[in-house]
């Protein structure tokens, strides 16, 4: 009995001690975010499970369920926080795309403007022939093209006119606010927006296609970039896995399914741009100029300010262990004064 009365005092003073040492933390550092799962329940996780260590929820545990939340379409409501900690994140990554996300703790979320918007780099493969609702492949087909004739030479004639302060209209399956609500709440529901969302003035510092691919023509140019074995093996999985026996693709179908359809042209685009950019749109809108339709198939941002995707970030399992956070963050702190660079700048 005393044995037991001691265990759990001694239980409930490390907890305490877990409690004391995560609500102390305060700083910036980066995570890999990985596909599949939104930023916000990446933050999630980490505030539910940092200082638990090995007793944590395993992450692959948390992702399954946020999948089977988002499936049921249904608003997510999250618990209380047994932790009273502040914690933001330096600009949204969509649900599918990947790499780094800087987050800020405490005093660190002080910071995070300049990240929001800052420089980052984006890795982006992308189909011609299919436009959907969403701009990427989890959406539904709206419209289809002949990119058959497509060239590189083609594509690479109109890369100029996505360069350097461009316009570009927020798509509706976005996390821009109108009236209280995102626009993809309103898009979900099948509402239109309630007022006009206007078009936005964003820069795109530099845009290079690395690879380009038509079966159709024959035609392959350029070397293919490989993504992250994570990523990879992500979208080579599940909903992605190509099915050679798949109908044809048409209007209403979901375009996961084709987004490694060998039938249908390629392209890898290599973006830097400042914050703001959506990488989605600029494909949406680079196939509606073509007059084909394009959708992007995978997304992976390479960098955020100074941080580097791998070099300098921790993985989402890393999350519960105060220790790596300490780590991640003496390491963003060394990041910046070595880069010698604000995080708004390039």
């Amino acid at each position: 009995m005393l044995r037991a009365a001691a265990a759990e005092v001694a239980a409930k003073q490390a907890t305490t001690r877990l409690a004391d040492a995560a609500q102390s933390l305060s700083g910036l550092f980066a995570i890999n975010k990985p596909p599949g799962i939104s930023c916000a329940g990446l933050l999630d996780y980490f505030k539910r499970n940092v200082g638990r260590s090995h007793d944590a929820i395993p992450f692959a545990e948390h992702f399954e369920r946020e999948h089977q939340l988002r499936q049921s379409g249904k608003k997510i409501f999250r618990r209380r926080y047994a932790l009273a900690l502040r914690v933001g994140h330096g600009g949204t990554l969509d649900v599918e795309a990947a790499g780094v996300m800087v987050v800020g703790i405490n005093r660190g979320c002080k910071q995070l403007g300049a990240y929001l918007s800052g420089s980052k780099t984006y890795l982006a493969n992308a189909r011609l022939g299919a436009s959907t609702d969403t701009q990427d492949a989890e959406g539904l087909v709206v419209g289809t093209g002949d990119a058959a004739a497509v060239t590189a030479e083609a594509v690479e004639a109109v890369l100029p006119q996505f360069t350097g302060r461009i316009s570009q209209q927020p798509p509706m399956f976005s996390a821009v606010r109108v009236d209280g609500k995102r626009l993809y709440e309103y898009a979900r529901g099948g509402e239109p927006a309630p007022v006009p969302v206007r078009p936005r003035a964003v820069d795109v510092h530099s845009l290079r296609m690395t690879y380009f691919s038509n079966p159709a023509l024959g035609q392959r140019s350029g070397q293919q970039v490989a993504l992250p074995p994570r990523v990879a093996d992500y979208f080579a999985e599940g909903r992605y896995r190509w099915n050679p026996d798949a109908p044809e693709m048409r209007v209403g179908h979901t375009m996961a399914p084709y987004a490694h359809d060998p039938r249908l042209p390629a392209l890898q685009l290599f973006v830097r741009s400042g914050g703001g950019v959506y990488v989605r749109t600029l494909i949406h809108d680079l196939g509606a100029l073509m007059g084909c339709g394009a959708t992007m198939v995978s997304l992976v941002r390479l960098a955020q300010g100074p941080f580097r995707v791998g070099r300098d970030t921790i993985d989402a399992e890393d999350l519960p262990y105060i220790d790596r956070i300490i780590s991640a963050m003496r390491h963003a702190d060394g990041v910046i004064q070595q880069g010698g660079v604000p995080p708004t700048q390039s």
